[in-house]
């Protein structure tokens, strides 16, 4: 192999994981399950200088679970390689209803890049799927307690 071949090889592969954290980038809504119940919920996911990626995870009641409290935290994770997957781990709570705990989030990338589905890491709790959309309130509406109207 010449150097040049080389050289654009590891260009290459040191670029995968740039696209990949790309892919995952935005704001992505719909919904979770866990021991509340189905749940609303907007992931605002962001790709960071070293690789990895932080989300917002701001959920609030279903249309048809009325009685969820409104509440976000920050999470932090990987996006995979040329896989498609993500796992996004809890790191602080922004705005905490009582008696709620933060969980993680496995899952993986559509094909067409429109959906992210996987599972829930935490008490009681199973699945997620949420699709591409516009902006969800950032950190700040979450902590003055903004709903995510777009989401009833």
């Amino acid at each position: 192999m010449t150097r040049r071949a080389a050289a654009g090889l590891l260009l290459a592969l040191a670029a995968a994981p740039a696209a990949a954290q790309t892919e995952f980038a935005g704001t992505w809504r719909g919904a979770y399950v866990c021991a509340q119940g189905n749940t609303a919920v907007a992931l605002t996911i962001e790709p960071r200088k070293d690789g990895s990626v932080s989300a917002l995870f701001h959920f609030e009641a279903a249309p048809d679970n009325p009685d969820v409290p409104m509440g976000c935290f920050e999470m932090q994770g990987r996006a995979g390689d040329t896989s498609g997957a993500i796992a996004l781990r809890p790191v602080r709570w922004l705005r905490r209803p009582a008696n709620y705990v933060m969980v993680g989030l496995d899952g993986a990338i559509s094909a067409d890049g429109g959906r992210i589905q996987g599972v829930v890491r935490g008490p009681g709790c199973t699945a997620f799927r949420v699709e591409r959309s516009a902006g969800p309130p950032g950190g700040e509406a979450c902590r003055a307690g903004a709903p995510l109207l777009s989401l009833r």
